[in-house]
């Protein structure tokens, strides 16, 4: 019985389902390729091949935390999408605990195919590093690579605890919402968008990060100091996203501005549903810091060995490498923020019939659509600005003297331009086709 529950509320909510298990199977892959390379490197005598070591060490435990925030923040939009089906489930005297094994066993059972499919292209992934370090010269032994048990471990099994781990978690707060209350609600909203819970993680967070910042400073100019500058800003940019809804109130003031019809209910429902526009900003927030401040981190370095003589060749094929590696993490950034946004604006074709109800037009709606969107990804380029400095100033700050990184404008420019495109791509096509159907029929939507 219960299983065929589980079953069919995974094909009635796949669109979301699907969401978070293509962030799985990314996450898997990436987690799984760095690992393969740390798995090679301890397994490899030769001190020439530390670079085997150092490398996913360093760039795997940003990874680690990236992946798992990711695939906690699509679990946890998924189970937001289900709150009116899970209130009426409790309408039917089914129990709190009852509640939280179906959300556990519905996560497992899309985690468990989503991951498995993540290892093999994770192995692949970290051939074609170790084949660019061998090209590059900075591998000089012959290497293969060697992806044994280790590899599958802090692969896959770090993103299937990190998806339980998430239903677990956000299923208690599911279970224990009113019946009633819940039922009123088409969609989530501000209530409680910042729980204690929240609130405490991403104070700690917030406070690691600064930390590692302060701690660079302390640090002696060498290749270790991307190893706090680094995770620092993951941690911010982190902390910043699980405490957004403070800066979605700030939002709030301005529902009553001259922003036209479209503005003030775009602020208005982004003020009113604190919790989702958090949720979908989160992605975001990590995409803008991890991409400014490993980019800019690394031109900086860039400069410096352009400078000095003797060690230009090393720095720029390891510079590659590098930049290799930032853009698979950035990619997988960029997969969360595309299927967070796509699974969220789906779920609201019942609130767009119901707006095209009341006289809003297609046009109109799909306007306030791309308003909010726009309102998000400035938030997020603000937040993960905020995130990349803690990188990019403590780190130039050793490395050349001053807080302002070396590297051209127009890289923040396309980062910040290129958040508010994903934003744009993932949200108005998917509106547009949540409403094709009668305003009428989609007031049937869950």
């Amino acid at each position: 019985m219960r299983g065929r529950l589980v079953l069919g509320t995974i094909r009635a909510n796949l669109g979301s389902y699907l969401a978070s298990a293509v962030v799985m199977t990314a996450g898997t892959a990436l987690l799984t390729g760095f690992a393969s390379l740390l798995e090679t490197g301890l397994t490899t005598a030769a001190r020439s091949d530390d670079i085997l070591v150092m490398l996913p060490a360093i760039l795997g435990g940003w990874t680690v935390a990236i992946v798992v925030f990711g695939v906690i923040s699509t679990v946890a939009l998924t189970v937001q999408h289900r709150e009116r089906e899970i209130a009426l489930l409790r309408s039917i005297a089914a129990t709190p605990r009852q509640i939280r094994q179906n959300i556990v066993l519905e996560t497992t059972v899309t985690a468990v195919p989503a991951v498995a499919a993540g290892v093999l292209p994770g192995i692949g992934i970290g051939a074609f590093i170790l084949q660019r370090l061998i090209d590059a010269g900075l591998v000089h032994t012959p290497v293969q690579l060697h992806a044994g048990w280790l590899c599958v471990v802090i692969g896959a099994a770090t993103s299937l605890l990190a998806a339980i781990s998430a239903a677990l978690i956000i299923s208690r707060r599911a279970a224990s919402i009113p019946p009633v209350r819940a039922l009123a609600e088409s969609t989530p909203t501000g209530s409680r968008s910042l729980t204690r819970v929240r609130a405490v993680a991403g104070v700690m967070l917030l406070v690691i990060g600064l930390s590692m910042s302060a701690a660079t400073l302390a640090m002696a100019n060498g290749p270790l100091l991307s190893s706090t500058a680094g995770p620092a800003g993951v941690a911010v940019a982190v902390g910043l996203a699980l405490l957004s809804p403070v800066a979605v109130e700030v939002v709030g003031r301005f529902t009553n501005a001259p922003l036209g019809a479209a503005g003030r209910l775009a602020t208005r429902n982004i003020h009113a549903r604190a919790k989702y526009t958090a949720t979908v900003a989160a992605p975001l927030i990590l995409l803008v810091g991890i991409a400014a401040g490993t980019l800019y981190m690394q031109s900086t370095e860039d400069s410096v060995h352009h400078g000095a003589s003797g060690t230009g060749d090393t720095a720029e094929r390891l510079a590659s490498v590098n930049y290799l590696v930032v853009a698979m993490i950035i990619g997988f950034s960029a997969i969360m923020v595309v299927n967070t946004l796509i699974a969220a604006t789906r779920r609201r074709k019942r609130e767009f019939g119901l707006l095209r109800l009341t006289v809003a037009t297609r046009r109109q709606v799909l306007t306030v659509v791309c308003l909010e969107a726009a309102v998000i990804a400035g938030l997020a380029a603000v937040l993960g600005t905020i995130a990349a400095a803690a990188t990019t100033v403590p780190y130039c700050l050793v490395k050349i003297g001053s807080p302002m990184a070396a590297g051209p404008a127009w890289v923040y420019i396309a980062i910040v331009g290129g958040a508010f495109l994903l934003a744009m791509v993932a949200t108005i096509p998917t509106a547009m086709g949540a409403m094709r159907s009668r305003a009428v029929d989609a007031l049937t939507a869950t």
